[in-house]
């Protein structure tokens, strides 16, 4: 597989997700209304709203990672990069996506861990009862597949390098 092929299947995996996210976000206002209209009409809240929300977070922000990297959502620094060479920059960028694949293939697999060790333990919410271990691995899924994001940019950046030797 070219690595056209694997940024355009991680980009649309990460679009994909990015509805998924924007469901958590709609859960969440659908809570807050329930329980709002819940306790000031009827005098009886949704029994786990906050619960509903905290995993409505969850899933937006997770969901939303990998769909930020790919549009430059992400609020980036570069302040004393921009006044470097190219080269400098290129070099730099390929450094962190070092460190972003890294850091995000951590967080996927411990994710993951976190997860089976809830469901091991059979942990659930306090009032809702709804189990914890489906939202961590929701994180780890996401972690994952914002870290295929850094390795399309690696691939990039050695795509781009082998270019460079051909044409010299």
């Amino acid at each position: 597989m070219k690595h056209k092929q694997f940024g355009f299947y991680i980009e649309n995996l990460a679009k994909k997700l990015e509805w998924v996210g924007i469901a958590g976000v709609l859960l969440m206002m659908l809570a807050t209304v329930i329980d709002v209209i819940g306790a000031k009409v009827f005098l009886s809240p949704l029994r786990g709203a906050i619960e509903i929300v905290g995993f409505g977070q969850i899933i937006a922000i997770s969901c939303a990672i990998t769909v930020g990297l790919f549009f430059k959502r992400h609020i980036d620094i570069e302040l004393f990069v921009s006044w470097l060479s190219e080269r400098v920059q290129k070099n730099i960028h390929f450094f962190i996506s070092i460190l972003g694949f890294v850091f995000f293939a951590i967080l996927a697999w411990q994710s993951c861990m976190y997860g089976i060790s809830l469901k091991s333990a059979g942990e659930i919410s306090s009032s809702a009862y709804i189990p914890f271990y489906p939202f961590a691995h929701v994180i780890a899924f996401c972690a994952a597949v914002a870290s295929l994001y850094y390795v399309n940019e690696i691939l990039l950046y050695f795509k781009g390098r082998g270019d460079k030797n051909e044409s010299s």
